[in-house]
């Protein structure tokens, strides 16, 4: 299961996969002898030369001293040799030591691996030493408890990020499998047999939860207990050219230069005091003072490259008003070379990345002296990121600082605005390729729906009755994990135990379809909604960021499941959680109004068009309460214990909702009209056994079973 980070915020399919495979430059995956084109290889076919057996982990290593990592090292290497083994060029593990490692360390790279599992085979790849590239049997069933159906290729550790894999691309155990991964900075992209299944997606830090993944580590084959098989293993070092290169393309299309590299257009203040040299804007030795654009942003991102001498101390001015210090009367975000000694007693809120004398940022993600790096700093309200060379090593609110490191936190700090520009401190610091998002920015387009799946001869069955496959969770305060087991299956039902808010979210998206949902609503109820109606719901066309409507679900249209108003229809008009984005969604309906002024369905009546809100269907009781237990007068669900169908027959733009083969409401004109589809918790138990799409015109008209 998934997912995209909330940075990649469009739908997924085959068609955009491909799309983006070309904008990222991926390699085509091939089966190698010899190393591809700029690759090395790890392992020579013959013996373990360039390999280690593993001590500790990156911290404990980091913390031993030179003569006790030495000694382990030894002791290490000795059970390495013991346990795994080349036959006929191929590392094999008897799965009964630990894991190998490289010996050289690796900051930003692309690698290749042919691996191969047997039978309950489960094993996982650790980059710069951080768990992990999960690799498993992705059909036995002790292991879909932890979400294996899903596939390999999840970044098992992630708690923050997207965790499961986009698609399962396994081939059957026993055959080889090739990874292509890619990792620049804390994000990874990987390819399982030519198929994305990873886009882009941090990988945390295990070890110290606190940090970014460290900036170097060692590559390592997991030891899982099991006998494993790899080959053709070869690993590209990427410069830092390069990866300020790539990482200048995500989403590129959102930024706007505000730097010509030729003269200084645009920008005003102590311009006398900086340089146009090769295209970059530099601060002259012995120099200072405040540059700015003349422009004045609120909610921006901003992108740039910077170089630091040794020793060298710039500052960016964000939502400064033109005049005074930037630190005071505006924000100063450090740049700084924070490693040379001339700097060891500062205080941490004045190191590189840092809100000045505000918010310390983490340290040892620097290049050195002399090499460019890529900066992002993202400002929404009070809340500020900062991305360096890839790394998060700021996210901070700074309406929860109490205090500055000189006393009282200055009034530039509730700055909802102002110029962006440089604070220079006398040392030659340049920048170039600067840019500028201001947020929220156009409301987001859709993809092609040509993107999306339509059943074709037969149905698609979203639940299977075994497992999750092709489904991901995603739960308010949890994103992608399910630490409270909200969703299982059990018994052929897929339970939702309705502890929380959030939703069971298909892989795919999908258009043009007849969809069946069978469904009863349990006696459990939760928290503030433990006396309301029982409350769920399915929703249709879902686009843009997890989390995207109410830090909760995703911009959608609502089949409501509730209580007395199972057949509503709700539109969802979704908000990026960091930017801003608008993802709109809207419908119109053919509508009356009922006793209160809310709008019911009525077929023939006035159109009405909608971005938010609810059209009641046509039989809600106008008495209706928010009660547990409620039923009105007409209501078609079945009552409370029984099994209920649903159906959604979505044609293009046009919805037509059905309960118990009974039509409750329709729309038309929804935009957009294809998208993924996701099953709520909203604090009630619900029970599912049929989950299904069917090619328009195909489904079938069976009877309902009760148990």
């Amino acid at each position: 299961m998934p997912r995209r980070s909330l940075q990649t915020s469009l739908l997924n399919g085959a068609a955009l996969c491909g799309l983006m495979l070309c904008a990222i430059g991926i390699p085509e995956a091939t089966a190698f002898t010899d190393a591809p084109e700029g690759f090395k290889p790890l392992f020579n076919g013959r013996d373990l030369s360039g390999w280690k057996g593993l001590v500790g982990n990156p911290k404990t290593r980091a913390a031993m001293p030179p003569e006790e990592l030495a000694l382990q090292q030894k002791k290490a290497d000795a059970s390495m040799r013991a346990h795994w083994s080349v036959v006929d060029g191929v590392l094999v593990f008897d799965g009964k030591g630990e894991s190998l490692c490289t010996a050289s360390d690796y900051g930003d790279f692309e690698l290749y691996v042919d691996w191969k599992i047997l039978k309950g085979g489960d094993s996982g790849l650790y980059l710069r030493g951080s768990p992990q590239v999960q690799m498993w049997d992705t059909n036995f069933e002790d292991y879909y408890r932890h979400g294996a159906e899903n596939g390999s290729g999840s970044l098992w550790n992630n708690q923050r990020n997207p965790r499961f894999p986009l698609q399962k691309a396994d081939k059957p155990v026993g055959e080889w499998n090739t990874f292509f991964i890619r990792m620049v900075g804390e994000r990874v992209t990987i390819r399982l047999n030519d198929q994305l299944v990873v886009d882009n997606v941090v990988l945390e830090n295990l070890w110290e939860r606190e940090l970014p993944i460290y900036p170097r580590g060692q590559i390592e084959l997991q030891n899982h207990g099991n006998t494993l098989y790899f080959k053709h293993l070869y690993v590209r070092e990427i410069g830092s050219e390069e990866a300020n290169t790539l990482l200048a393309k995500n989403e590129a299309h959102h930024y706007a230069s505000i730097f010509n590299g030729r003269d200084f257009s645009g920008w005003k203040g102590e311009l006398e005091n900086y340089d146009v040299v090769d295209g970059s804007f530099s601060c002259k030795e012995g120099k200072g003072g405040t540059v700015f654009t003349e422009k004045q942003y609120a909610d921006f991102s901003a992108r740039m490259e910077f170089k630091l001498p040794p020793g060298g101390n710039n500052g960016l001015a964000l939502r400064y008003p033109g005049a005074g210090y930037p630190h005071v009367d505006g924000l100063e975000l450090q740049v700084l070379d924070s490693e040379d000694p001339q700097y060891a007693a500062l205080d941490p809120r004045q190191y590189h990345g840092s809100v000045y004398g505000l918010v310390a940022a983490h340290r040892g993600y620097l290049r050195p002296t002399g090499e460019w790096n890529f900066q992002q700093v993202t400002m929404r309200g009070s809340k500020i990121k900062v991305e360096l060379n890839g790394f998060t090593i700021l996210d901070s609110d700074l309406s929860t600082v109490q205090e500055s490191k000189d006393g009282a936190v200055p009034p530039g700090a509730k700055n909802q605005s102002g110029h962006f520009g440089f604070a220079g401190h006398n040392d030659p610091v340049s920048f170039r390729n600067l840019a500028i998002r201001e947020l929220p920015g156009e409301p987001a387009e859709p993809p092609s729906r040509e993107t999306a799946i339509s059943p074709k001869g037969g149905p698609i069955k979203l639940f299977n009755g075994r497992n999750m496959d092709g489904l991901y969770t995603w739960i308010k305060d949890a994103t992608w994990s399910d630490p409270n087991k909200v969703f299982t299956v059990k018994d052929g039902l897929l339970h939702i135990s309705g502890n929380g808010y959030g939703g069971i979210i298909t892989n795919q998206a999908y258009r043009d379809y007849h969809l069946i949902l069978e469904f009863k609503l349990g006696d459990k109820t939760w928290a503030e909604r433990v006396d309301r109606a029982r409350d769920s719901g399915l929703l249709l066309h879902c686009w843009g960021p997890e989390g995207g409507y109410g830090l909760t679900w995703m911009a959608s249209i609502e089949a409501q499941i509730i209580e007395g108003g199972v057949g509503d229809i709700l539109v969802l008009t979704g908000t990026h959680p960091e930017t801003g984005q608008v993802f709109p969604t809207t419908l119109t309906a053919e509508t009356t109004k009922d006793r209160d002024g809310e709008l019911v369905w009525k077929k023939g009546g006035d159109p009405a068009t909608i971005s938010a809100g609810r059209i009641n269907w046509f039989g809600r009781d106008v008495e209706w309460a928010d009660t547990l237990g409620f039923r009105g007068r007409e209501d078609v669900e079945s009552k409370h214990g029984e099994w209920t169908r649903m159906e959604v027959i979505a044609d293009g733009g046009h919805l037509l909702y059905k309960v118990n083969g009974v039509v409750v409401n329709e729309a038309i004109a929804a935009k957009p009209d294809f998208g993924k589809l996701l099953l709520q918790t909203e604090q009630a138990e619900m029970f599912v056994r049929r989950f299904e799409l069917w090619p328009l015109g195909q489904a079938p008209e069976d009877e309902l079973q009760q148990d």
